[in-house]
């Protein structure tokens, strides 16, 4: 919830709030944000933030987002690189997590995978790019192998 406003922005969790993407708004291409972000409109493209990102009911994003901590509650496709991702009750998410710490609320749908080994490496990697040219994709997880059943 925010909560008192310092210097004209409102604060959320003792972090400043500088972007909302009101409902009804639509965005789309790159957005880099010093501090937290909160979607509550359609976000399609790429987001980078310093701080909370926070993805209300009503925010349908289709993205690749790197943030701190990701608070997820609407519709995401793509892939989300954070230290922590919270899916809420009402998220339905479909694409790819990395990680530190990950939990999954009873009544969210996840359809992907989820990296939690290295997260920081890899973030860090992308960042800079692992070749000093573009920056490295990250490969997806190896699949698990299948347990036969007797």
């Amino acid at each position: 919830m925010l909560g008192n406003k310092k210097k004209g922005t409102a604060v959320s969790n003792g972090q400043a709030l500088n972007t909302i993407i009101g409902r009804g708004s639509h965005f789309e291409g790159k957005l880099t944000v010093d501090n937290s972000v909160r979607i509550d409109g359609e976000f399609k493209g790429e987001l980078t933030c310093t701080g909370e990102l926070t993805i209300s009911q009503s925010g349908e994003v289709d993205a690749t987002l790197q943030c701190k901590d990701a608070y997820i509650d609407g519709v995401v496709n793509g892939t989300v690189h954070a230290d922590k991702v919270r899916l809420d009750s009402q998220s339905r998410f479909t694409g790819d997590v990395y990680t530190d710490s990950f939990s999954v609320s009873e009544g969210a749908i996840f359809h992907g995978s989820c990296s939690m080994e290295n997260h920081q490496k890899k973030s860090e990697s992308l960042a800079t790019g692992a070749s000093g040219g573009a920056a490295a994709k990250p490969h997806p997880p190896e699949p698990r192998p299948q347990v036969q059943k007797k």
